[in-house]
């Protein structure tokens, strides 16, 4: 995980505890897990966050805790077919949520994969699975910690309000969207 991002994070947590309990209910960032308890085998990228943060919550966004990361990985089984994923679920991990729908890494890339909410079908009906960021970073810089929330989420939550409060929803230089 890149410095900065660590340090955001860092920053963002601290904001978040100073105003609880009131910001408990739509985010809460936990302090990094100890690397031994973080489960082996997981992409390098997912276990620096879980050292960063061992689960966050933020807004429509629940990346779970190291202990509780296994638990998710039934998503595998429920994937449509035509995603692929089933028939090669080891190559895959889903290390979140977003809007209760799963969020997956490829282990072999890093990129970052999500149903796009294009209709009201329930995520495993739908016919779009994209790849939304090239890496963890770039995915949490710009969609879970930034502007691209509003694209993903909801631009009138809570969570969204408090990053327009931290000037982080409105894209700069460094913000790396990508629109495959």
């Amino acid at each position: 995980m890149n410095p900065e991002l660590r340090e955001l994070i860092a920053e963002l947590r601290t904001d978040l505890e100073a105003d609880q309990p009131a910001t408990l209910v739509w985010a809460q960032i936990n302090e990094g897990a100890p690397a031994e308890q973080i489960p082996a085998g997981l992409p390098q990228s997912v276990r620096e966050l879980l050292e960063t943060a061992d689960g966050i919550r933020a807004g429509s966004f629940d990346l779970p805790a190291a202990e509780h990361i296994g638990k998710i990985q039934g998503y595998l089984e429920q994937m449509p077919e035509f995603t692929g994923v089933a028939d090669e679920a080891a190559e895959w991990l889903v290390f979140g949520t977003l809007k209760e729908e799963p969020l997956l890494i490829r282990r072999d890339t890093g990129a970052v994969w999500y149903f796009p909410e294009e209709t009201t079908d329930e995520w495993f009906m739908r016919e779009a699975f994209l790849e939304v960021a090239p890496d963890l970073d770039s995915f949490l810089a710009y969609y879970m910690f930034g502007a691209g929330y509003g694209e993903v989420a909801y631009d009138d939550d809570e969570w969204w309000g408090f990053l327009d409060e931290q000037g982080l929803t409105t894209p700069g230089d460094d913000d790396e969207e990508t629109d495959d």
